[in-house]
This record gives C-alpha cells, structure tokens and sequence, in this order.
C-alpha cells in the first residue's frame, strides 16, 4: 500500500456532493442519517448531475490508482467498487465526502474490509474500541480517530514494510509494539489479509522479478552504441521499435517506454520498497546507481 496523490473535483461535482450530504446531515438522528445515506448511496447515479459527478469521481480515482484500474488495498486485482474509507454505515456524514473515496477490488471491499472497523478513544488515546456495526443496531461512534490506515491522508509505508531481506515478502510493522502507529499498522494489514492471501505473496514475488528486470533492462540499454544490440534487448517492445530509424531516437523511446510499464505495473509497494531498501540489497543497489534517477519514479 502506497500513500495515493488526488486532484480536486470540478466546482459541479463537489457543489452537487455538497447538496446530498446536506440532505444526509439534516436527518433527525444517527439512524435516519444512516438510513438515508444508503438510500441516496444506492441511487447516486440516479439524475444527469448525478451521473456526471460520479463519472468525474470514477475517473479520477481510476487515475489514483496504479496500472488499468488496480485495487489500491491488494495492489493487484482489478479496482471495480467506490469504496468508502470510513464506512457510510457508520460515518453517513462523510458518505458523500470526495475525501473518503478510493478504488478497491470486490474481494477487498466485500470479502475482507467490509463494514469491520475500530478507533480510539478517546480521540489521541491508545485505547482500541470496535464499532464494527450490529446487524440493525445503528450507533454513532464516538470520533473519527481510526486504526485502518487512510491512504489519502497517511503514508502507509511509514507504517509498514515488505520482508525483502527473509523473502517472504510479507507485510511487517515498522513502529514498536503497543504504539498507535503499530496497532494501526496491525490493524490494517490483518483486516485486509494482506498476509493470508498467498495469491497476493505470490504476485508480490513476481513483481519483484519483474521491476528488477525492467531495471536490469534499462541499465543495460543505457550503454549500448548499435541497433543490434538495441533490438536484441527490446524484443517485448517490437510494436514501438522501428528497426529502421535513427539509432538515438529508437533507444530514447524504448527507455521512455521502460520507465513507462515500471510506473504503471502492479504492486507498486514493491518498487517503492526496492528503493527504500535498496542498501541492503546489493545487486538492486547496484542498479539503482547505474540508474539513478530511478530512485525519484
């Protein structure tokens, strides 16, 4: 998981927003409110401003993820369902908050995150209270200071980090035992099954091979003076190589077209971490000095 970079929405869409969560708010108590968030929930498209607004936030919450529409929890499966970070269940006065918005695939959503969520409190405090939500039981929580790492307000690599040095490649908690920061570190990484799910471990492995290829690749491409070589090593690039052009302009595009697939691949956690760890990695080190600009994609 990666801290996610948004724009703001256009002036219709946030005033059209706006509206609906008014309507929300003005709900005589915590369960009206609720009530009502779902209901306008489930029929957010249901007029043309509507619409509109919600293509606009698709849109751009497609762009905050990485690759064609990769879930931002798991990093791998496709991204299908406008997920609200605090759940609408439980904060309907953020229901309709371009803020809590992020895109995540049906099993993150629907199989792991649920409506499962805790805080603290009192606010500040280091005491954990689960307000997982009853089944027609509506209660209000006491505060908003969730454990589940927000990923467009924290950096959850402060939070953790991927095991490269034992292979396992498991997610590990970076703050010491019994701080906020390691519970919510704890919390986030069991609620999601981000280590039980060794489909997820698996592909995380094989991005690893793969941005430590594309890097090898790129090393290599920088130092070549011919053609030959040129389209010796670009042969998953042939539909952008023109073996016929100048040498310089070909070898440019296919560099560009490299920095390209690392950027947008899955797993991006993977390649922030090989930066992050790369000291203790010597052979990835070694490529990041051949490249370093590489340290900044």
């Amino acid at each position: 998981m990666i801290r996610l970079t948004f724009e703001d929405l256009t002036a219709g869409s946030t005033t059209h927003l706006a509206a609906v969560q008014e309507e929300i708010n003005n709900q005589a108590n915590f369960k009206e409110k609720a009530v009502r968030a779902d209901l306008k929930w489930r029929a957010k498209r249901s007029t043309t401003v509507a619409k509109s607004t919600f293509t606009e936030i698709k849109s751009k919450l497609v762009a905050m993820c990485s690759g064609a529409e990769i879930c931002v929890y798991c990093e791998h499966n496709e991204a299908t369902d406008i997920e609200h970070i605090f759940p609408k269940r439980l904060y309907p006065n953020k229901c309709f908050l371009w803020g809590n918005y992020v895109l995540v695939c049906g099993k993150c959503n629907t199989h792991f995150k649920k409506e499962i969520f805790k805080i603290f409190s009192p606010a500040g405090s280091e005491i954990i209270q689960d307000t997982t939500p009853k089944r027609n039981v509506y209660t209000e929580p006491e505060n908003d200071d969730a454990l589940f790492i927000n990923q467009r307000v924290d950096d959850p690599m402060d939070y953790l980090e991927l095991d490269f040095l034992e292979r396992t490649f498991y997610y590990i908690e970076r703050p010491a035992t019994g701080t906020r920061e390691y519970e919510k570190a704890k919390f986030t990484k069991e609620l999601l099954g981000l280590n039980r799910r060794e489909d997820l471990v698996q592909h995380r492995k094989t991005a690893y091979k793969f941005y430590k290829g594309e890097l090898q690749r790129y090393a290599a491409i920088q130092h070549i003076n011919g053609m030959a070589e040129l389209l010796h090593l670009t042969d998953s690039f042939i539909d952008i190589f023109d073996a016929g052009g100048e040498f310089e302009v070909e070898k440019t595009s296919v560099l560009t077209a490299i920095r390209k697939r690392i950027e947008s691949h899955s797993h991006p956690t993977i390649w922030k971490e090989m930066i992050r760890q790369r000291e203790s990695l010597p052979e990835t080190n070694q490529l990041f000095q051949q490249v370093p600009d590489a340290v900044t994609w």
